[in-house]
């Protein structure tokens, strides 16, 4: 099974007449709890409600242990964290939470699942549509 790639140009934001061509991922769709719970069925002995269910608890759960500070490292998937990032103060003592500019949650993958796309093989079809890259607003 191979990821599909797609042919994208974009302008370099240093120069407005520097294009250059880049592969992209070509999205071939997406899936969703049902999809995983279904999938995830067919390896165990559970039913697909009930892997819902538990992965439905896994959504709930996760940010009541992100938001008490903790790391939560689910073993063989990866490690998930709080960051947090904030705006200068003159001194430590005039430092408060209003300084915080945002908060981002962190996913770092195990070596496991790293390793299980170390085999990921790649193929360009041959008539790709050439895609100039559509700005963002």
């Amino acid at each position: 099974m191979a990821l599909w790639l797609k042919k994208i140009q974009r302008r370099n934001p240093l120069s407005e007449t520097q294009e250059k061509w880049y592969l992209t991922q070509e999205k071939s769709g997406s899936v969703g709890m049902k999809d995983i719970s279904r999938e995830i069925e067919g390896r165990s002995a559970l039913s697909p409600g009930d892997v819902q269910s538990v992965l439905s608890n896994l959504v709930e759960v996760l940010p009541v242990f992100l938001k008490l500070g903790q790391t939560v490292n689910l073993e063989g998937f990866g490690t998930f964290r709080i960051s947090v990032s904030s705006e200068g103060a003159a001194t430590a003592k005039e430092l408060n939470a209003r300084y915080v500019k945002g908060v981002k949650m962190l996913f770092l993958p195990s070596p496991e699942l790293k390793r299980s796309l170390e085999d990921i093989t790649f193929e360009i079809p041959a008539e790709t549509p050439e895609t100039p890259e559509t700005p963002t607003t």
